[in-house]
């Protein structure tokens, strides 16, 4: 409505790429709104700080999804879907996939296709609007918009940790790690190297190195939907600016950031448009 607040977090960059996943998985007749309250428990259950008691809560949703996905997986399911496919496919034994196996592939393909692909709309949007400029170019300009996504994963990615394991003895600046080492990455950190980056604290999407980044990860552990997540952020972008063309950041309000030991995105953009 115009003169009204709108939450272009809750109200469109989180349930779009849930959107996109149910259709990658085949899954038809099961609200958005239900995945993504599952998704969203499960990333505080592996990643927060919950209490006891909200601990006991979250496992009841986690296990509802775990249940739902396994009902998926035994049921028919379109050859053409993530989950048909996953179902038919044989391993080099020619044995087919375990059930299990494949309710355990899908349970983090949706939460890391759609949880984290959210949280960054969200946070391209917010820094979007919080320029004017780079908001009414987004509207029009495909490559811009696009290289703006690229520069806020540069700068502020979702998933701003990740855990690793030496698989065997590795000197790393100078420190010895023997192998079973339990590694914290600050992946967040990479985006802001001053040996890489020119200016690192400054939001430039015409930087010749834009993607020198770790945002996604690096050789077998690259991040398999990194090019859906870019293509999902800048469409989330362009359409949300050419359809929204005057809407601002609503002045005062608290943007409410997820804090999880991975994980960092804003649970609300408030905007005003007319």
């Amino acid at each position: 409505m115009p003169g009204a607040d709108c939450d272009l977090a809750a109200d469109y960059a989180r349930p779009l790429p849930c959107m996109v996943m149910l259709q990658l998985l085949g899954i038809a007749d099961m609200p958005a709104s239900t995945l993504l309250a599952w998704s969203d428990a499960s990333l505080e259950l592996f990643y927060g700080w919950p209490s006891p008691e909200r601990q006991a809560h979250l496992v009841d949703l986690v296990c509802d999804f775990y249940r739902w996905l396994t009902s998926q997986v035994t049921d028919a399911a379109p050859s053409h879907s993530l989950i048909g496919a996953l179902r038919s496919h044989r391993m080099p034994s020619g044995e087919p996939v375990d059930p299990a196996t494949v309710v355990a592939v899908c349970f983090f393909a949706f939460i890391a296709g759609q949880s984290t692909t959210g949280q960054l709309i969200s946070t391209v949007l917010r820094h979007a609007l919080a320029d004017a400029d780079v908001w009414e170019r987004s509207a029009s300009d495909e490559s811009f918009a696009s290289a703006w996504v690229e520069e806020v994963l540069r700068r502020e990615p979702p998933v701003t940790t990740w855990r690793r394991v030496t698989a065997r003895e590795v000197e790393l600046s100078e420190v010895r790690l023997p192998a079973g080492s339990q590694l914290l990455l600050m992946l967040m950190g990479t985006g802001s190297d001053p040996e890489i980056f020119d200016q690192p604290d400054r939001m430039d999407p015409y930087r010749a190195n834009i993607r020198h980044h770790l945002s996604f990860g690096a050789g077998r552990h690259r991040c398999l939907g990194a090019s859906l997540a870019r293509t999902e952020a800048a469409v989330a972008l362009r359409v949300a600016a050419r359809l929204l063309p005057d809407a601002t950041l609503t002045k005062g309000a608290d943007p409410q950031m997820l804090g999880l030991l991975s994980f960092r995105a804003p649970t609300r953009v408030l905007v005003r448009h007319n």
